[in-house]
């Protein structure tokens, strides 16, 4: 596996951690529904972690090509959460929306960090 592949698993790997960590602490002062909140962005996290050894068994030694399948993915995927969130707004489902927009905003940040990662060995 190349460094910048590492790094960016290690990176998944190290926020799901956190995550899992805020949570147990959210949960243990009553805060269940944040606790909640949490293992949401770690299961994202865990999806994109699948996602990266699933590009890799299937791109094998062509880097741009576990690329473009990493970045499909990241769109790919969360089609369905936006379209849960608009479908939520139009009816004023401000939880669902919620829930949606983290999924959105994690999976905002697991691209940009895996562009920046990229970028990084070029």
């Amino acid at each position: 596996m190349k460094e910048q592949q590492q790094k960016f698993e290690l990176y998944l790997e190290e926020q799901i951690a956190a995550c899992e960590q805020r949570s147990r602490l959210l949960t243990a002062d009553d805060r269940m529904e944040e606790g909640n909140f949490e293992k949401i962005r770690a299961n994202i996290y865990g999806i994109f972690k699948t996602v990266l050894s699933a590009a890799e068994r299937a791109c094998d030694k062509d880097a741009d090509a576990r690329k473009r399948f990493f970045l499909e993915k990241t769109e790919q995927i969360p089609a369905n959460w936006e379209a849960s969130y608009e479908k939520a707004r139009q009816h004023g489902d401000f939880k669902k929306m919620h829930l949606e927009s983290i999924k959105l905003d994690t999976i905002r940040e697991i691209k940009n960090k895996y562009l920046q990662i990229e970028e990084e060995a070029i």
